[in-house]
């Protein structure tokens, strides 16, 4: 997904599209540089992009059945690891 269109969707931070992209703030200032020290996303970046996009689309639109299945099983994980 390119950086533009994932942009009109999600409101999200130089620091959090690092995050997400998996590389540094200089990277990610890179993308919204003008001039020779512009660079664009990488095919990787652009991967990890989509992908976000396709876990919060989904997220905002899954029932609340696997909402709360999602609950449990944080919930069971930290007993498990309490142990």
């Amino acid at each position: 997904m390119a950086l533009e269109e994932f942009l009109q969707f999600w409101n999200v931070s130089r620091e959090e599209l690092a995050y997400i992209c998996d590389c540094s703030l200089t990277t990610v200032n890179h993308w919204f540089s003008q001039g020779e020290h512009r660079r664009m996303p990488s095919e990787k970046h652009e991967q990890r992009l989509a992908l976000a996009h396709h876990i919060w689309t989904t997220v905002e639109t899954e029932p609340e059945y696997l909402q709360k299945l999602r609950e449990m099983y944080h919930q069971n994980r930290r007993r498990a690891s309490e142990k």
